[in-house]
């Protein structure tokens, strides 16, 4: 795995790989919308390795979601 991830495509491949199959298999034709929301570089696509210290990017942070 490479030292840095920027936060959009590491909660792109989080929702790929975890929410989706879910979604997908427990509500199979649901429509639904998924999106990153939130304050800080990652959100907005400016993270660096610089700016790593944000909550998704932490040495082993836990991925999460919410749904509304």
């Amino acid at each position: 795995m490479p030292d840095f991830i920027p936060g959009l495509q590491l909660n792109e491949t989080y929702y790929q790989q975890a929410v989706r199959p879910i979604l997908e298999r427990h509500f199979p034709g649901l429509a639904y919308s998924a999106g990153l929301v939130g304050y800080g570089s990652d959100v907005l696509g400016y993270d660096t390795p610089v700016s790593r210290p944000y909550v998704g990017a932490a040495p082993g942070a836990i991925p999460r979601t919410a749904g509304i």
